[in-house]
């Protein structure tokens, strides 16, 4: 309701008006529901006096002063019903790739980051935070692997890397054209490479030898990339556990 007296100069506003504004800002459902005479009355003021306070704030009169706040009270109530149908079906996308998580694939990824071969983490901006996430998470397990944030230094890293090695890159809207060459030379040098990356297409479903789609919404805002990266993030919590069991088992029974 602020919003829209917004644009008010409180300064010209006596301190008696500046309360009158308030009480407005504050019960916005009451005063729908009131007469001029009503409001006058609870504000202590002449209908008179009301009406010229309306005229002051840039309106008609108490007419329009609510049909204005009855305006912003059903957009409100739109805004909140659509956020809350977004949420409940962001929830209900998120169960669904929880149901048919690719399971086998994860083993198969699990036991190349958990193998001793050098191991090197990808991500940039957003799908960095996943990225660092599993990078901190198996460095304290003592799986020794190196975040390397600087796509010119992970393209280089390709040129030269063991053979063995592994590369794992966290990219919700991979480009292809970008990354296409780490992968290239990545199995020309015979190291493995795991991409975790939004949606399956013809591009990115053979970019890397093991592949993983988490499925989260692409979503800009002003044309900035605004992906939560839920599900990314999720994939990433489960490789963590079965990463966990996997290295805290070899530790307790070494080979």
């Amino acid at each position: 309701m602020n919003e829209l007296f917004a644009t008010i100069d409180l300064e010209k506003l006596s301190e008696n008006e500046r309360g009158m504004l308030n009480y407005i800002q504050e019960n916005p459902a009451l005063i729908v529901r009131m007469t001029l005479h009503d409001l006058a009355s609870k504000l202590f003021v002449s209908d008179t006096i009301m009406i010229r306070f309306c005229q002051k704030l840039g309106l008609s009169g108490f007419s329009e002063l609510k049909y204005l706040i009855k305006n912003e009270l059903e957009m409100a109530k739109k805004r909140q019903t659509l956020f809350r149908e977004q949420i409940e079906q962001q929830i209900n996308d998120f169960n669904y790739f929880l149901e048919f998580a690719p399971i086998e694939e994860l083993h198969s990824i699990v036991q190349l980051l958990c193998n001793d071969q050098p191991l090197y983490i990808h991500g940039r901006s957003l799908s960095a935070i996943p990225a660092k996430y599993l990078h901190t998470v198996l460095n304290t397990l003592n799986r020794r692997c190196i975040l390397v944030e600087d796509l010119h230094l992970i393209k280089s890293i390709s040129r030269t890397i063991q053979p063995g090695s592994v590369i794992m890159i966290t990219s919700a809207n991979v480009p292809v054209a970008i990354y296409q060459e780490i992968f290239a030379n990545a199995r020309k040098n015979q190291a493995k490479t795991i991409l975790i990356t939004s949606q399956k297409n013809e591009q990115t479903e053979n970019l890397a030898d093991y592949c993983l789609f988490s499925k989260d919404t692409p979503l800009t805002y002003n044309e900035t990339d605004v992906n939560s990266r839920i599900n990314m993030l999720s994939l990433i919590q489960i490789i963590i556990e079965l990463a966990s069991k996997e290295l805290l088992s070899e530790e307790t029974f070494p080979i």
